[in-house]
Order: structure tokens, then C-alpha cells, then sequence
């Protein structure tokens, strides 16, 4: 309906929120207009809501990370959660803490055994683009023209997209098992994908 059959770029899918509330488009993302920083604000939330569950792109395994100079250990912004070979080890905001010794001093390198990194948009795959861009458009839609019916089109959309997304994920996952090459890729931490509010019921974690 609203979405072309190959990747959307960051602006493209931009100005497919404009056209939905009759706004004109922009030529690039830097634009000072109002309705589209309204816009990029909420693709980006959903674009971080949407992969904070975790996805076979996202997601890194066996990470290791070296204290700096302050022998503190501070992960890049894009990570949004950790999960640490030692238990007493988690993130808050981007430095890693030791909740049993209350100290954020590490004298040793520490392993991330699993990891999730939120990707930019042009990063990730096709088919979590067009999820992101109906379930950005059903926002939007909510809170700038407050249109029920056309909110309601694009949630299902979105549910449909979220369907495509989930049966993509398992077929990744099954070729995983299968391919043992990528298996170990994936426990030594190399990432096969580049750099690595209220419920509705297209949210991707139901």
C-alpha cells in the first residue's frame, strides 16, 4: 500500500510519514522542519523499541572488552544490553558495573557472552525496515492527526510486516543450526550484518 518492495531508505520512509499527514517532503534528514523532526523522532523510537528485543542481526555473542586507561570499561552508545560471563556485571547507561563489589574498576578484560546492538536504519534488513516503517506510521499518525482508522490500517500493517519478520528470524535461526561455520562466526563474535509507551498488537514482543 505505502511501501515499496525493495529496502526504504532513512528518508524515504521520512517522507512517507510527511505525506501521511499531507506535509511536504525534504531532501534530506538535516531539515529544520517541524513535522519532519516530529517524524524522525518517531522512527527512531521505534526503531530502538523494535530491536531491543533482540534479533539474529543484532545480536553478538562472546564480545570481549579490555578496561581503559581509568581501568573502566564503557561500551559504545548503540549497545542497549549485555549480558556478562559474570552475573555481578551490568550496563548502566554505557559503563559496565559491578553490583556485587559496587565498583565500575576492572583490572581485567571481561566477556560479554551475549549482547544486543541497536543498528542504524540503512543497517538493518529489509523486512524490519518496512515493520519499523508502518509501526512508525501508526504512531505518527496517532499523534499528529489523531485518525483512528487509518492508525488502525497501518497497525496491521505493521502486525502483518511483524508476521514476515518473526518467519525470517526462524529461517536465520534454522540455517544457524545447520551451517556450522556461521555458528562458530557467531560465538567469536563476528557479526554476519554489517557494524554491528503502549502495547499494540504489533509490537515484537508478543
Amino acid at each position: 500500500m505505502l511501501l515499496k518492495e525493495t529496502p526504504m531508505t532513512e528518508l524515504e520512509t521520512l517522507n512517507m510519514l510527511l505525506r501521511l499527514i499531507g506535509s511536504s517532503a525534504v531532501n534530506s534528514l538535516a531539515t529544520t522542519h517541524p513535522d519532519a523532526a516530529n517524524a524522525k523522532a518517531t522512527m527512531l523510537r521505534i526503531s530502538r523499541k523494535a530491536q531491543r528485543r533482540g534479533w539474529w542481526f543484532n545480536i553478538d555473542y562472546n564480545m570481549r572488552y579490555e578496561p581503559n586507561d581509568q581501568n573502566e570499561i564503557i561500551l559504545s552508545k548503540e549497545i542497549s544490553s549485555v549480558v556478562c560471563d559474570n552475573k555481578a556485571y551490568v550496563l548502566r547507561g554505557t559503563k559496565v558495573h559491578n553490583i556485587v563489589d559496587r565498583t565500575t574498576k576492572f583490572n581485567t578484560p571481561i566477556t560479554a557472552t551475549r549482547q544486543i546492538r541497536v543498528v542504524e536504519w540503512d543497517e538493518m534488513p529489509e523486512v524490519m525496515q518496512e515493520y519499523c516503517a508502518y509501526y512508525a506510521a501508526s504512531e505518527f499518525i496517532r499523534d499528529e492527526l489523531e485518525d483512528p482508522q487509518k492508525q488502525l490500517d497501518l497497525a496491521k500493517s505493521a502486525a502483518g510486516s511483524l508476521m514476515e519478520l518473526k518467519k525470517q528470524e526462524l529461517e536465520e535461526t534454522e540455517y544457524n543450526i545447520f551451517d556450522k561455520r556461521r555458528v562458530a562466526q557467531a560465538l567469536n563474535g563476528i557479526r554476519p550484518y554489517g557494524r554491528v509507551t503502549t502495547r499494540f498488537f504489533g509490537d515484537p514482543d508478543k
